[in-house]
């Protein structure tokens, strides 16, 4: 009779009712966890809906016709509709203006942006000024020698796309007058050639001097970006479910 007791003392203790008794550090640490990863999530989204942007122009720019001549002569500035156009233009390449962007791979291989100042003659009398990246260049294995490119010569036609520079978090790195570029400005790069060059780049992808390989067009894959706000999404409800199952502990006998 007494085991019978003590087994059931025991069965009674096992099924003694819980309490959410969260302490303090575990609220804290939640809403910290949970705060942090919505605001990442935040973050991925808007990410992913400024890449859906660029994705929505470049399908634009692809259905409408190159620009004429005289359209991209007479742009002062790059406006979206506009951005992704291609244009054809007869210009002459400037042989002592020539810059390589870093970092710039193709298909594995790490290599360069060839940069180089072209000029066409306006209409109306006087010049312009364009940066124009002629695409990219294979690397040589020794960091100091730098690719041999050939500028063609005279009046010649090229084909561009119009965009904007290659964006890049430049953190502590500096162009300082070497002719390997950490990042594309192009108001820097007026200023060391001494040009007023058009705020805005043209990425060649056909005609003369072309490398062969043209810049890409910048990165559309926003599913990435929604995969990783579901993910941080996930994490914070996550943190909530844990908290809360975690924090139900058995009341104090009385």
């Amino acid at each position: 009779m007494a085991a019978d007791d003590r087994s059931g003392a025991r069965a009674s203790i096992g099924r003694a009712p819980r309490a959410f008794r969260p302490r303090g550090w575990a609220v804290l640490l939640t809403l910290v966890i949970v705060a942090a990863t919505i605001r990442l999530g935040n973050w991925q989204g808007t990410r992913a809906a400024a890449r859906e942007q660029q994705q929505a122009a470049q399908q634009r720019a692809l259905q409408l016709p190159s620009l004429a001549p005289a359209e991209l002569l007479a742009m002062t500035e790059l406006d979206d509709n506009v951005r992704y156009r291609t244009a054809k233009l007869d210009v002459r390449f400037v042989a002592d203006a020539v810059l390589f962007a870093d970092n710039r791979m193709h298909d594995g291989r790490v290599g360069y942006g060839v940069l180089q100042l072209v000029v066409t003659a306006l209409p109306t009398g006087g010049v312009r000024y364009f940066l124009l990246d002629r695409g990219w260049v294979e690397a040589s294995p020794f960091r100091d020698q730098l690719p041999n490119v050939s500028t063609p010569d005279g009046v010649v036609s090229i084909e561009a796309r119009v965009d904007r520079p290659p964006s890049r978090n430049r953190g502590s790195a500096d162009n300082d007058g070497a002719k390997v570029l950490n990042y594309v400005d192009i108001g820097e790069i007026a200023r060391r050639w001494q040009r007023p060059l058009a705020p805005f780049e043209l990425d060649q992808i056909g005609g003369a001097g072309f490398t062969g390989v043209s810049r890409p067009l910048g990165g559309t894959n926003a599913m990435f970006n929604r995969i990783l706000q579901a993910q941080w999404y996930l994490f914070a409800a996550l943190a909530v479910v844990l908290f809360v199952v975690l924090n139900f502990r058995k009341r104090a006998s009385s």
